[in-house]
């Protein structure tokens, strides 16, 4: 990955963490009062909200999983930015099949009173336009607090190392 790319990802999330109404905490602050703990109703929601938009993607209730969505929403993939659209419509590809999927390890990383990273491991398996695929991979999505609602503002995955 080139150093502008890199740079225009870490901007992107800069930009999306300063449009929130409060400011952003530093990393160290997570332990402060004025911020959810991670493990509280808030980061349970959230928790919640991840593991059923994946549900939601595989079964391909499209008008459900993109409520979880915020307009500006986006992925960050190996071969670039995604925008919503094509991101959405890929995750509804009716010629990918999930024959398994295992979500684990979740943390909740509050960054604002109303901006959460939320990151876990992802271990799925199934068909993509007939070809069998695993995938084994880290992702985090970063979940705002906008109008009163949770929305999922940016998603990654990194594949994991193979071991």
């Amino acid at each position: 990955m080139t150093n502008k790319r890199i740079f225009f990802i870490h901007s992107a999330i800069a930009a999306l963490l300063l449009s929130c109404a409060a400011p952003v905490a530093p990393a160290h602050a997570a332990a402060s009062p004025s911020l959810p703990a991670p493990g509280d109703a808030i980061g349970q929601h959230l928790i919640s909200a991840e593991r059923t938009s994946w549900e939601l993607a595989i079964k391909r209730d499209a008008a459900a999983y993109k409520a979880f969505h915020a307009p500006d929403f986006f992925t960050v993939t190996g071969t670039g930015v995604v925008r919503r659209a094509p991101s959405e419509a890929s995750a509804m590809d009716s010629q990918v099949r999930f024959d398994q999927c295992a979500l684990s390890g979740f943390e909740v990383h509050f960054l604002a009173k109303n901006a959460a990273l939320v990151t876990y491991h992802v271990n799925a398996s199934g068909l993509d336009h007939g070809k069998s695929f695993h995938l084994d991979s880290y992702a985090s999505s970063l979940w705002l607090k906008r109008d009163g609602r949770w929305l999922n503002v940016f998603y990654q995955a990194t594949p994991a190392p193979a071991t």
